[in-house]
């Protein structure tokens, strides 16, 4: 059994994406709305919560628990923040599979794998380049 793990990098590409739009999202409620500022600083609160939430907390524990498994007869997904989620998808009953890779993805880790199967999907996600090659080759062969 293989065993397939969140890139690294990924995390820290989409840690520095959701800062940048949060302090964007403040420069803006700044600016927009200086006239009334309890509704700005209520707004810039809630920004800076949210934000510092999803990049200091949430994706580490996601990125923490995300990990794939696959076998010579099945592919288990297990993911979660609070709840542990598992998926099981058996690779005989898989129709089709769509590869997603972004231009940088050697640096970025941005690399996605959706598998189409009868009644339903899993996506295999933020897998590093050449785990995302070795998984899209095991798939074909």
């Amino acid at each position: 059994m293989k065993h397939y793990y969140a890139d690294k990098t990924c995390l820290n590409i989409l840690k520095i994406l959701i800062l940048s739009v949060t302090f964007i999202l403040l420069a803006v409620t700044v600016y927009f709305l200086s006239f009334i500022p309890i509704v700005m600083i209520l707004l810039c609160i809630i920004f800076l919560a949210a934000g510092f939430f999803t990049a200091i907390i949430y994706l580490p524990i996601y990125f923490k628990n995300l990990n794939y498994y696959v076998s010579n007869d099945r592919i288990i997904k297990e993911s979660g923040f609070y709840f542990k989620k598992k998926q099981i998808i058996r690779i005989d009953k898989i129709q089709f599979t769509t590869s997603v890779s972004t231009p940088f993805s050697k640096l970025t880790g941005l690399n996605f794998i959706v598998l189409y199967a009868y009644g339903g999907m899993m996506t295999v996600m933020f897998l590093s380049d050449h785990d995302f090659a070795e998984f899209n080759y095991n798939l074909k062969v």
